[in-house]
């Protein structure tokens, strides 16, 4: 600005002395005067208009040059605004997309020695179950200094001398501009080097190192932006490796499901083929098949039949939830809703009648069809009967109801039973949830009737829900899909063997 300034004065000064020439020689070729005699008699009123044009042009230059400087600052201050908040874009876009620490740490790298000028550049990661520091990313290191700081105990003078911190690290430093001489680590330039700390939770995790050779200023914005960068690369490096960490101990918790999953299927599969003899010979020697039987005796494999039919059941429950979890297929067929709501009340007719149980049925012989596998929609109406059974009083009453609502068939199971409390309703589809432990003692039951009614109705492409009130009963409604002929009704998207 100053050489403008100067600049402007003297062509000032020029343009008043060619006008006073002017005016000069003018004169002096019109009134046929010597140009020294004119010299002389110039008076103050002749040089009014020079002097007044040229108190005009200084201002006016003066003006324009103020004017001129002051945009030149606005538009740099401007550019190094939009620099900065690249920087800022660039990292925040780059941790926002980055899943490996690695990959991460070597494109934030390469965008501060851009930002920075630099020459080369380093980034060296804390290790303090191990004492030392490491090196995790670099970018035109030159190979000797690279080799010297691959790993550093962390006492080592190179990093200690740069942060001035002690091997503790748990004081968070700000971004330094330092000049280091010769002889700190082998291979490393004496010269002017920007530091800064990748922070996280208030603790330093690691550090940048840039070399950078032209003479660089920074001032507190740009010390602002490096930390900024510093306290982003470290949350971002660590919340990486929690997920890192999350993901090893889900895919591990998966294994061991998986492994609990197949022990159970191994163990029920051993379990259901002895239980089948033993089931089978007492209902035969209970009907007095292998010769006549007193009443103790006629008692006694009742309960064994009861029991085993209890246990086989279980068992079933089991497998079927096996068959679930490991997707095993099996084709579906339309089917009459009716045979398969006819088949589970049939399974169910030796307990209703234990129970003094009355069964009103709402539906017609004639319903249209539904697309599935019968024997899992079967077992899906089984454990909804079997629940309304159990937890209705004796004598009591249950009533199914179905009905067409467009292209859906909506069954309801009502029972007149205990109801289920309402802060209860949530959770009661999950696998071996029962409603309170006095419920199960009192009740039975493994928990597994519920969950699997929801994994069958969703596997048939419908919904199930409930309603209930403590004292006053309990609805189970099941929607399922009509089938449609020619293709247009839409497979269920997973088919399962339960076999």
């Amino acid at each position: 600005m100053k050489k403008k300034l100067a600049t402007i004065m003297v062509s000032a000064v020029l343009a008043l002395l060619v006008l006073i020439c002017c005016d000069l020689i003018n004169n002096f070729l019109l009134g046929n005067r010597s140009f020294f005699s004119r010299l002389e008699h110039i008076s103050f009123n002749e040089l009014y208009l020079p002097s007044f044009i040229f108190m005009v042009f200084m201002l006016s230059g003066i003006t324009v040059a103020g004017i001129s400087a002051k945009c030149e600052v606005a538009e740099k201050k401007a550019f190094k605004k939009d620099r900065d908040l690249l920087i800022l874009h660039s990292a925040t876009s780059i941790s926002a997309s980055s899943l490996d620490s690695d990959a991460f740490l070597h494109d934030v790298l390469n965008e501060l020695l851009s930002y920075l000028n630099g020459e080369y550049g380093f980034i060296h990661m804390v290790r303090r179950d191990i004492s030392k520091v490491v090196l995790v990313a670099d970018s035109g290191i030159p190979a000797m200094l690279k080799s010297s700081i691959i790993n550093m105990p962390l006492k080592d003078s190179f990093f200690c001398d740069i942060l001035q911190m002690d091997d503790s690290f748990d004081r968070v430093i700000k971004p330094l501009f330092i000049t280091l001489e010769s002889g700190l680590c082998p291979g490393m330039v004496p010269g002017k080097y920007v530091v800064f700390p990748m922070v996280a939770r208030n603790q330093v995790i690691g550090y940048f190192v840039f070399y950078v050779k032209e003479v660089c200023s920074l001032n507190q914005e740009d010390l602002y932006v490096l930390e900024s960068v510093g306290k982003l690369a470290g949350i971002t490096v660590e919340n990486i490796e929690l997920l890192e960490k999350m993901t090893r101990a889900y895919e591990k918790l998966k294994s061991l499901d998986q492994m609990k999953d197949e022990f159970v299927s191994n163990v029920t599969h051993e379990l259901k083929t002895p239980l089948i003899s033993i089931k089978g010979y007492s209902e035969i020697m209970y009907e007095g098949m292998l010769g006549e039987l007193n009443e103790r005796q006629r008692h006694g494999l009742k309960v064994i039949v009861s029991n085993s039919e209890r246990l086989y059941s279980l068992i079933e429950s089991l497998l079927q939830m096996n068959a679930f979890q490991f997707k095993k297929e099996h084709l579906f067929s339309p089917l009459s809703l009716t045979d398969v709501l006819e088949n589970a009340v049939s399974s169910l007719s030796s307990r209703m009648e234990e129970r003094q149980m009355l069964l009103v049925r709402n539906y017609s012989n004639n319903m249209r069809f539904v697309y599935g596998n019968a024997e899992i929609l079967k077992e899906l109406f089984v454990y909804v009967l079997d629940n309304a059974i159990k937890f209705s009083r004796k004598s009591g009453s249950i009533e199914i109801s179905v009905s067409e609502e467009n292209e859906w068939m909506h069954i309801e199971i009502s029972d007149k039973g205990v109801g289920i409390p309402e802060d209860q309703l949530s959770r009661i589809f999950e696998r071996f949830y029962q409603v309170d432990g006095s419920m199960s003692r009192s009740y039975g039951g493994n928990g597994l009737g519920l969950y699997l009614s929801k994994n069958i109705v969703e596997v048939h492409g419908g919904r199930i829900w409930i309603e209930s009130t403590e004292g006053a009963g309990t609805t189970v409604h099941v929607q399922l899909p009509v089938y449609m002929e020619k293709n247009e009704n839409v497979e269920p998207p997973i088919r399962w063997d339960l076999s």
